[in-house]
């Protein structure tokens, strides 16, 4: 009686099944061990191409996947108490976490339109705070740090230079309660030293000063300042020349 040889093409049964129990395409619902739910496409295995994740703590997750991961576009909400999703994050992700531009609507009322990386404000952006203030400028790893403008609720504003989310380097600050500009140097949030001037629009300002600063009399200033260790040694900050298109036309 001969012996039963196996053929060449045989494939095993649980290789079968594994197989068919990959997901390709479009598939209803998917549910995780802890009821988190995936409505969208797959491709070998791996959420990729549009879908809606949406996790038992009520976080949801509509846009583009790759890989398994949220890369693309995409929208970030949560579920408040009355059942209403509010809006987190609408922008750009990269292997799930927010990168290049996107907007994000902070809990305390803030609100950052901007450059993302790693799921950091980093790059060139805009942030409108609760309180009434408004920064526009550069920041590094969610600190405010470059060159950047700082709107205060009554008006006045810093122009310059910024470290570790606080004042630094050079800069200009508009006193437009009184109509003065300062400019100097600063550090850690302080004005150490600088000149004090009148702005053209002074005597229009809610409490200008009775008399104008009269004109500077020092002689030989420029080069005073020019040998001043403390000003050699200021930061005048950089302009990203890698911006493609100014980022007020994205707004």
């Amino acid at each position: 009686m001969p012996f039963y040889r196996k053929p060449r093409n045989f494939t095993p049964l649980h290789t079968i099944a594994e197989k068919k129990s990959i997901k390709n395409g479009l598939h209803h619902a998917i549910f995780t061990s802890r009821f988190d739910r995936y409505v969208g496409d797959w491709h070998h295995d791996h959420k990729q191409g549009k879908g809606l994740f949406l996790t038992i703590t009520g976080k949801l997750y509509e846009g583009d996947w790759f890989e398994g991961f949220r890369h693309g576009h995409g929208t970030l909400s949560h579920r408040m108490e009355n059942g209403v999703f509010r809006l987190d994050y609408r922008g750009e992700w990269v292997r799930g976490k927010p990168e290049g531009i996107g907007w994000w609507w902070y809990e305390n009322g803030d609100v950052y339109f901007g450059y993302w990386k790693r799921g950091e404000r980093h790059g060139f952006g805009k942030m409108w705070y609760a309180d009434g203030t408004f920064y526009v400028g550069y920041w590094h790893k969610r600190y405010k740090e470059g060159l950047g403008m700082f709107v205060q609720k009554n008006g006045n504003r810093y122009e310059g230079h910024w470290e570790d989310d606080i004042k630094s380097g050079l800069g200009r600050f508009y006193h437009m309660h009184t109509g003065q500009l300062q400019e100097g140097c600063w550090v850690d949030d302080i004005c150490v030293k600088s000149k004090m001037s009148d702005i053209i629009i002074r005597q229009f300002c809610d409490l200008p000063t009775e008399y104008p600063i009269p004109p500077e009399t020092l002689a030989e200033s420029r080069k005073i300042l020019e040998e001043s260790a403390m000003w050699l040694r200021q930061k005048v900050g950089k302009i990203d020349k890698r911006l493609e298109y100014c980022i007020d036309q994205m707004v």
